[in-house]
């Protein structure tokens, strides 16, 4: 399960995750990913921090309470409107089993992907 409201970034993981042998459900924000993995449960959540609606921290939050066997990858590029914030610290303390720096090239995506799988 990807959470991203960027197409782009949804499609490319999509796209990389799919070629190396993964389903993939996409969703373009925490709630609706966590109502999707109710309804079709996942090995892996990958949550980008900025969304609007439920962002990625209360994501994160939210899935360790409903679905404590996924694994979860967050990233995230910084800060929104112009801010530099760096949420993935605080991600990593309440739960992420992985964290990403934005932007990511598919060889950075498929070894986090495959280090939290295995852990």
């Amino acid at each position: 399960m990807i959470a991203d409201d960027n197409p782009d970034t949804l499609s490319f993981m999509q796209a990389a995750l799919e070629q190396a042998g993964y389903e993939v459900q996409t969703a373009p924000e925490g709630a609706r990913a966590l109502a999707l993995l109710a309804k079709r449960p996942a090995d892996l959540l990958i949550t980008d921090v900025f969304m609007p609606g439920q962002d990625g921290i209360e994501t994160l939050r939210d899935c360790r309470i409903r679905f404590p066997q996924t694994r979860i990858i967050v990233m995230s590029a910084g800060g929104g409107c112009g801010r530099k914030l760096d949420y993935l610290p605080a991600a990593a303390l309440i739960g992420a089993d992985a964290t990403l720096r934005m932007p990511i090239n598919v060889d950075q995506l498929l070894d986090a992907v495959r280090d939290v799988l295995d852990l």
